[in-house]
C-alpha cells in the first residue's frame, strides 16, 4: 500500500471524527467532563508513548487488533508487510493527536463568547469565525476514488484503472494532495517537469524502488521514462481534471494541452507488423516445432487463434471451450465478458469472430473437443491478475522467449503485432473497413452503420473476409 494512501485514510477518518465531534457540541454543548478528560487522557496517552504502544492500549487485542479494526473500517486489506504496519501505525498516532487538539481547543473557545461573532441565521444556524473561512474542500484522494468509481461502473477495464491509480496518485504526490479546486498551471508544469524526469521502472527497481519520489529524481545516470510514456501519464490527469472540471471540482482542467512534442521518429517507433517472412518463421516452428521451443498448448493454439484472428492477447487467454460455437455451418469464436474474470477493452470488443480456415486444417476443432472433454476453459492452466487478465505467461513467453529464439529482436515487434498484422494485411487485401472494424473488435462510426446496420455482417461474410489472410 502507498505511503500516500495511508495518509490519506487516516486523514478522512480523523476528519469524520472531528465532524461529528463539532456536530455533537453544536447539538448539545460543550462536551461533558467525562468526555473532556478521555480526550485530554488520551492525548497524554499518545505524547508519551510511541505509536505501536499507544496503539496497544487503544484496543484489547493491542496494536495488531487495533490495525485489523482500522482495516475493515476502511476497507483496506490487511495483508501489509511490516513496514506497511509500522507507516500505518505512525499516521494514526499522528492522526489521533492532532484530532485530540482540534477537538480539546473547540471546545475550549466555547469557554468564552465573541460578541463580533455574527448573529444566528433564520434558521438559528450561528457562523463561527472559523465557519467563515473557504469551505472545506473534499480530499484529493477522495475526489480520485469518485472518478475512479464512476469510470468503473462504465465499465473501466482492471489495467486501465491500475494505470489511472498509478498517474494520479503520482500526481497528488507531485502537487502535496491538494485538493483538486486549488490544483493550478503551475502545479501542472511542475508535473510535467517531475515526469521528464521520472526513472524508468521506478517501483520495480530494488536500488530505488522505496526512494522518496525527490531522491528518484536525482539519480545520476538513471534511464528515465520515454516523452510517450510522460504523454500516457498526462492524458490520465488531462481525463481526471476535464471530469473534475464537468462535476464541479474545478474550474478548469489545468492539465489541457501541456503534452510532450514527440519527435517524428517517435510518432512512428510503435508497434509494427510482423514481414510476411516472420510470420512464416513462426507459423513453422507453432505448427512442426522443430527446435522444442512450443511446449504448451496455449502457447502453440493461442498464438495460432492471434496470428489467424487478430484477437487481442487477453481475448484469447480468457476463452472458454463454449465459447466456440457453430452457426450456419461457420465455426465462430465468440469473444465476451460473460464470467467473473473475463474483461473486454470496450463495448465493441464484443464480437463474433470466424475461425480461420487455415486453423480449421491445423486441428482447431478436433482441439476444441479434446478440452470439451475436460474443461470448461480453453486454456485451463494460465491463471488469473487483476492487472493482466490471463494473458500474461503466453505474452511473456512470447516476447521474451519465442521471438528472441527465432531471431526476430526488433523492440516494436510484440505479440500485439499479430493483430497489427492482420488489420494490415486484410486492409491491403482490398477487404472493406468496417469489415476488418468488425472482425478487429474496433468501434464502427456513421450515420449508415449505427442507425441501418446495427446486426452487423453475416458469419459467412466475415469469414470470407478472414480468409484473405495467408501465410
Amino acid at each position: 500500500m502507498r505511503y500516500d494512501q495511508m495518509r490519506a485514510h487516516v486523514r478522512d477518518f480523523f476528519r469524520d471524527q472531528l465532524r461529528a465531534f463539532h456536530e455533537g457540541v453544536g447539538m448539545n454543548g460543550p462536551a461533558t467532563e467525562t468526555r473532556l478528560e478521555s480526550l485530554t487522557g488520551g492525548a497524554g496517552l499518545a505524547e508519551s508513548h510511541d505509536p505501536c504502544q499507544w496503539a496497544g492500549f487503544m484496543h484489547d487485542e493491542g496494536a495488531e487488533g487495533f490495525l485489523r479494526a482500522f482495516c475493515e473500517l476502511r476497507g483496506i486489506s490487511d495483508d501489509l508487510t511490516p513496514k506497511e504496519r509500522h507507516l500505518l501505525l505512525s499516521e494514526l498516532h499522528k492522526g489521533y493527536l492532532a484530532y485530540t487538539a482540534e477537538a480539546i481547543t473547540h471546545n475550549r473557545e466555547l469557554d468564552t463568547l465573541d460578541l463580533r461573532e455574527p448573529a444566528p441565521s433564520a434558521s438559528g444556524h450561528v457562523v463561527s469565525s472559523t465557519q467563515e473561512a473557504e469551505p472545506e474542500l473534499p480530499a484529493y484522494v477522495e475526489t480520485v476514488r469518485q472518478y475512479l468509481e464512476e469510470r468503473k461502473r462504465a465499465g473501466l477495464a482492471p489495467k486501465t484503472e491500475g494505470e489511472k491509480q498509478d498517474a494520479l496518485a503520482l500526481a497528488g504526490e507531485i502537487i502535496g494532495h491538494k485538493p483538486v479546486a486549488r490544483i493550478t498551471k503551475a502545479d501542472a508544469r511542475k508535473t510535467k517537469d517531475t515526469l521528464l524526469r521520472l526513472p524508468k521502472n521506478r517501483s520495480k527497481l530494488p536500488q530505488i524502488r522505496d526512494l522518496p519520489l525527490a531522491e528518484m529524481l536525482e539519480i545520476e545516470g538513471a534511464e528515465r521514462i520515454s516523452a510517450r510514456t510522460v504523454n500516457a501519464y498526462i492524458s490520465h490527469m488531462q481525463s481526471f481534471a476535464e471530469w473534475a472540471e464537468n462535476n464541479g471540482h474545478a474550474t478548469e482542467n489545468v492539465f489541457a494541452n501541456i503534452r510532450v512534442k514527440l519527435p517524428k521518429s517517435a510518432k512512428t517507433d510503435g508497434r509494427k507488423a510482423f514481414s510476411q517472412a516472420q510470420l512464416q518463421l513462426m507459423y513453422t516452428h507453432l505448427v512442426e516445432n522443430p527446435r522444442g521451443l512450443v511446449n504448451k498448448d496455449e502457447h502453440k493454439w493461442g498464438t495460432l487463434i492471434a496470428m489467424f484472428t487478430g484477437m487481442r492477447l487477453n481475448e484469447v487467454a480468457q476463452l472458454e471451450v463454449q465459447d466456440i460455437q457453430e452457426d450456419g455451418g461457420v465455426w465462430l469464436i465468440d469473444v465476451n465478458d460473460n464470467g467473473p474474470d473475463k474483461r473486454l477493452k470496450n463495448p465493441a470488443s464484443r464480437r463474433r469472430v470466424p475461425v480461420h480456415q487455415q486453423l480449421v486444417e491445423l486441428g482447431f476443432l478436433d482441439f476444441i473437443t479434446e478440452m470439451r472433454r475436460s474443461s470448461s476453459r480453453l486454456f485451463p492452466s494460465l491463471t488469473y491478475t487483476k492487472q493482466n487478465g490471463y494473458g500474461r505467461n503466453i505474452g511473456r513467453w512470447f516476447n521474451e522467449r519465442f521471438l528472441p529464439e527465432l531471431g526476430i529482436n526488433d523492440k516494436g515487434l510484440v505479440f500485439h503485432s499479430l493483430r497489427h498484422t492482420m488489420v494490415t494485411r486484410l486492409s491491403q487485401s482490398d477487404v472493406q473497413e468496417t469489415k476488418v472494424k468488425a472482425i478487429a473488435g474496433h468501434a464502427q462510426t456513421g450515420v449508415t452503420y449505427d442507425t441501418y446496420f446495427r446486426e452487423g455482417y453475416r458469419p459467412a461474410q466475415l469469414k470470407a473476409a478472414l480468409d484473405h489472410f495467408q501465410i
